[in-house]
């Protein structure tokens, strides 16, 4: 792609951003990567390549929010997180990944929403399959620069790749900073669970119905949805969340108190016993513990977000700077979650354009 249909193409949002300077080459791939059960399974994402000749360059890679339906993941559906990345390898010169997550696009499988170890995994391998791109086909120089960032599931998704690279790949790449965002951090202790509890409106309830899935295909926790949804909510969610169809059908199957279609004595006895297998499975997801970032770290997110909760970002910030992490929040004010997610990704994506440190090829 030229410059001039880069620019065609970039809403006026990013546009005002990033001052594009290069053609870029971008790649749809497809890569091996592995699955919460350590199995060998083809992911799919995107790889931006500038055409810059005398520079070596940074590596990022942006992790996106939630999607239901394969299709709708970058490397099929585009959508304003690919085209910022676009500008930003033209603008920024760095090589840009944008994983689809594994089960998403073209990849196999069903998307497990929220696993660490699978976002993790699809993370980490588009990081290998872009150095390895670029070097066979000698389309640029890295300079070993590593950079994480992602808003909504892509802050989760951020914060579980800086963790894995962290504590089991640090040999392999070094990272120099991370950003994520408005992710569901701290899952099990925060006033997150506590919408599966309470009776509280939730502006989008699929996402209740999409984790379950995803614990119920991680977990052992019951045998069948019944156990847990009453009827005829435990009908629905293997048919809504099955990678095929969209938010809006999806929402339209549950009601907005979305605490009402668990069954009463189970909910009651999640709220009652600490270690109910739900509490327990749910905190498996969480990213706090037993992990201190060593990475530069800033957490972006509005306190008025109505979807993942500003509490979530609160405690991974105490806990981690109690531990003597490099950490700061930003709080980005009192926009929604989905208003919040233009200011919160161009101001954290900023600060991340501010570090890259291009080097001169001798």
């Amino acid at each position: 792609m030229t410059v001039a249909q880069i620019q065609s193409i970039l809403p006026a949002q990013i546009s005002s951003l990033i001052t594009l300077k290069n053609n870029v080459t971008v790649f749809r791939i497809e890569y091996k990567s592995l699955n919460k059960d350590e199995d060998t399974v083809i992911a799919s994402g995107i790889i931006i390549v500038p055409e810059v000749d005398s520079f070596s360059l940074p590596l990022s890679s942006y992790q996106h929010g939630t999607v239901l339906k394969k299709t709708d993941a970058p490397s099929i559906g585009g959508g304003a997180e690919y085209l910022l990345n676009l500008a930003a390898s033209s603008g920024k010169d760095v090589v840009s990944c944008v994983p689809d997550y594994l089960g998403l696009g073209t990849g196999e499988g069903l998307h497990l929403y929220l696993n660490p170890r699978e976002e993790a995994n699809s993370v980490r391998d588009i990081l290998r399959a872009a150095r390895k791109l670029v070097k066979e086909r000698q389309s640029a120089v890295l300079n070993g620069q590593v950079f994480l960032f992602g808003y909504s599931q892509g802050g989760h998704a951020t914060m579980a790749a800086q963790r894995q690279l962290e504590l089991e790949n640090a040999n392999e790449f070094k990272l120099t900073a991370s950003a994520p965002m408005a992710g569901p951090y701290a899952l099990s202790r925060t006033s997150q669970f506590n919408i599966m509890l309470d009776s509280v409106f939730y502006p989008n309830p699929f996402y209740l119905p999409y984790l379950a899935v995803s614990l119920f295909n991680t977990f052992p926790i019951y045998s069948s949805y019944s156990d847990l949804f009453k009827a005829p909510y435990d009908a629905r969610i293997p048919v809504a969340i099955d990678g095929y169809h969209s938010f809006g059908y999806a929402n339209s199957q549950f009601p907005n108190y979305i605490s009402t279609i668990i069954k009463d004595s189970v909910r009651n006895s999640i709220r009652n016993d600490p270690n109910h297998p739900v509490r327990l499975a749910a905190k498996s997801y969480d990213l706090v513990d037993d992990w201190t970032p060593s990475t530069p770290m800033k957490l972006y997110h509005c306190s008025g977000d109505d979807n993942v909760f500003f509490d979530n970002a609160v405690y991974a910030d105490s806990v981690f700077r109690a531990r003597g992490a490099d950490v700061e929040l930003i709080d980005m004010g009192g926009a929604n979650h989905e208003d919040c997610a233009p200011s919160a990704i161009y101001i954290g994506a900023s600060w991340l354009y501010s570090l890259f440190k291009p080097v001169r090829i001798k």
